[in-house]
């Protein structure tokens, strides 16, 4: 009697515990977050000169700091300090960081907010309150 063996060198996921995502949404080894934009955001970037659109597919979220949340104090509204922290998060500082990310569509906004609110969530709940 013969046996054949077959090894596969594939392994299971690996479940790690980090929080859900939204769609179009994948952690990255680092412990980023890889969001592909449903419509790549456009720019002009004007180089020696010359001027060239430049389109952008997807976006990077780094895990915010402690500097990042307390300089965002600074910002009396709500949609202003989101914006700073997107920003922060993305790495897309400054006027022309805010103009990508406000260029984005509402949908692809809305997700951006959701992996803020990932980075600076302390986990679920558990147990109740009275």
């Amino acid at each position: 009697m013969t046996r054949k063996m077959s090894l596969s060198t594939e392994l299971p996921p690996v479940a790690d515990g980090r929080p859900e995502l939204p769609s179009g949404c994948s952690w990255q080894d680092d412990g980023s977050v890889l969001m592909v934009l449903g419509r790549p955001v456009s720019f002009s970037e004007t180089s020696g000169g010359s001027t060239r659109k430049v389109d952008i597919p997807e976006l990077v979220f780094q895990e915010l700091t402690a500097g990042d949340l307390i300089d965002s104090t600074e910002y009396r509204t709500p949609g202003t300090k989101t914006l700073f922290l997107l920003c922060a998060s993305t790495g897309r500082r400054g006027p022309a960081g805010e103009n990508l990310l406000r260029s984005m569509t509402a949908r692809d906004y809305k997700k951006a907010v959701l992996i803020i609110e990932v980075f600076i969530s302390d986990g679920p709940q558990t147990g109740t309150s009275v």
